[in-house]
């Protein structure tokens, strides 16, 4: 039996390759092994893919070939466009709810500071409510209102230069012609007065100041807060429209929004009154010059 040598293996294991050429040129011809031929085929095979998958990536090639591929990209890069734009929008409201609150508790009266050795002076925290403590008023000891939602940040509701003087703005005239139907009730949590009027019968200043809050709420409808001179404040609830902006000065009389019914807990046009001074809850009528 014939043995082959290792030279002769060697070479059989190699394939020969020739490449034809014109008469003018010799033909070349070269040897490969298979493993190298492998190599050589999976280094073509990567390169072509790699080639492939840039085209795809970076040329309109890859929106012909797999168009549905490419547009269920496109719609989750807008997703989530969207979804950083309502971030961007739910910390903007953040940090504008956190200035309206601090505004407010400054306007009421409010130092931020627990006094748990007072009987009347209790603070309560609520999702989406202000915590207000509750000082004793002239008359009696008198819970605090749930003021409106929103107050824009710089409004400066202690503008007048004679705020430190009791009773300034006194006596108040009445804020609209009409009859007075409800009175302050604190059990019922009913922190104002509702004057009867006809509806789109003119609301007026009942003293100098400067319009803190001018908006929609929820309860109130389209509701009114003036800041008057002495730390004192009053509100005006179920507009049918607001004549003013926030940061107007009016004077005693003139005109500021129209009764109407807006507002969940309205039953009827009238106007909801309400009187504060240092975050202390009045009652209205004892500070009117005239009543019906």
């Amino acid at each position: 039996m014939q043995h082959k040598s290792p030279h002769e293996k060697s070479a059989s294991a190699k394939l020969t390759f020739l490449v034809l050429s014109d008469a003018e040129k010799p033909s070349r011809s070269f040897k490969a092994s298979k493993f190298q031929l492998a190599i050589i085929v999976l280094l073509g095979i990567v390169a072509i893919g790699g080639v492939s998958i840039f085209a795809m990536i970076y040329t309109p090639l890859g929106e012909i070939i797999l168009p549905s591929y490419f547009s269920t990209q496109a719609e989750q890069l807008e997703k989530v466009r969207v979804l950083e734009t309502k971030v961007d929008a739910v910390q903007n409201q953040l940090t504008y709810l956190a200035a309206y609150n601090l505004k407010l508790r400054e306007a009421l009266g409010d130092t931020g500071g627990f006094d748990t050795n007072s009987s009347s002076g209790q603070q309560s925290a609520a999702s989406g409510t202000v915590a207000q403590s509750v000082p004793s008023s002239p008359e009696e000891s008198e819970p605090v209102s749930s003021m409106p939602e929103q107050l824009p940040a710089g409004i400066d509701v202690n503008f007048a230069s004679d705020r430190g003087v009791a009773g300034s703005i006194f006596p108040l005239t009445m804020p609209v012609q009409g009859f007075v139907t409800r009175g302050v009730n604190y059990a019922t949590q009913h922190y104002g007065i509702d004057i009867s009027a006809q509806e789109g019968e003119p609301i007026v200043a009942p003293a100098p100041g400067e319009v803190v809050f001018s908006d929609w709420t929820l309860t109130g409808g389209n509701t009114l807060i003036i800041a008057h001179p002495g730390n004192y404040m009053t509100v005006y609830k179920h507009c049918e429209r607001i004549l003013v902006q926030v940061g107007a000065k009016v004077s005693r009389g003139e005109a500021i929004a129209l009764v109407g019914s807006t507002g969940t807990t309205s039953s009827g046009p009238h106007l909801h009154f309400e009187l504060w001074h240092d975050g202390k809850n009045l009652n209205p009528e004892n500070y009117l010059l005239t009543k019906n």
